[in-house]
Parts: C-alpha cells; structure tokens; sequence
C-alpha cells in the first residue's frame, strides 16, 4: 500500500465517519500522552498520523492540506450560550434536527460546520455580527 493512502490508490479517496458520545471523546482525550505528543516534531507527528492505518483523513498530494478543526461539543457550547436546539439552529443557520444529532452522537460535522461550530465557540459575537442583516440607511 502506498504511504498516506487509504487504499494504496492514489486517486481513491474515503471518508469514515463515526458517531461518538461526548463521554467517548472526553475519554479518548483523557487518554492521549500529551507530554509524548509535545517533545516531539512537526515532521513526527505528521509522519506518525500518514502512517497510522485508522487515520480518517484522506491524504493526497496534488492537495494542500485542510484543517478540520476536532468536533466541539456542541450541547456544552449551546448551554453556555444560554440557547436552546432550536434558538441555536436558528441563530447559526443551522437545520434543529442537525444540532439534535450532533448532540446526541449520531453524527459529526463535517469539516466546513466544524471551523464555524469553533468559531461559535471563540468568537459567537462576531458570528452573530457576520450573520445580522444590515440595515440600509436612509439617504438624507
């Protein structure tokens, strides 16, 4: 198999998408070496996550590389916000029953929903200033 290659093609590619629980990811979290992860390099850890064969991002060469931010935990996010599903749907732009699932675990934003899902969480202001229409002044 090709290095950095999901199937050794290097045309092929494939999206694995997982549904996990809030819990799970706090778990899987809580289980990661950090101090490892920190000594070492750009290059070994980019050279460490081609080589792991349950990578689920699809390398290919003729791409940049994207950055899919981790998926936030959105119900957290909603709460902190004072919202509920559906003020936060209707806020963001989002479908209700889409933020029902991502709470719930059935599904994962993909990589667009995530970057604005962390940027909710960062800097909701300025989303809600992006997302307000503009009024048009008066001419005088």
């Amino acid at each position: 198999m090709k290095k950095g290659t999901v199937s050794g093609k290097s045309a092929a590619r494939r999206i694995v998408r997982m549904a996990i629980t809030p819990e799970q990811r706090r778990k899987a979290l809580r289980s990661i070496d950090w101090k490892r992860i920190d000594a070492m390099t750009e290059e070994e850890i980019e050279r460490n996550a081609l080589n792991d064969p349950d990578s689920i991002v699809a390398f290919d060469e003729a791409t940049e590389p994207q950055l899919v931010p981790p998926m936030p935990d959105v119900a957290t996010l909603r709460r902190r916000l004072k919202l509920s599903q559906a003020q936060f749907a209707s806020r963001f732009g989002f479908n209700v029953a889409t933020v029902r699932n991502w709470e719930q675990g059935r599904v994962v934003a993909d990589g667009p929903a995530r970057v604005l899902l962390t940027v909710i969480a960062n800097e909701p202001q300025a989303v809600i200033r992006a997302l307000r229409p503009k009024l048009k002044k008066k001419a005088a």
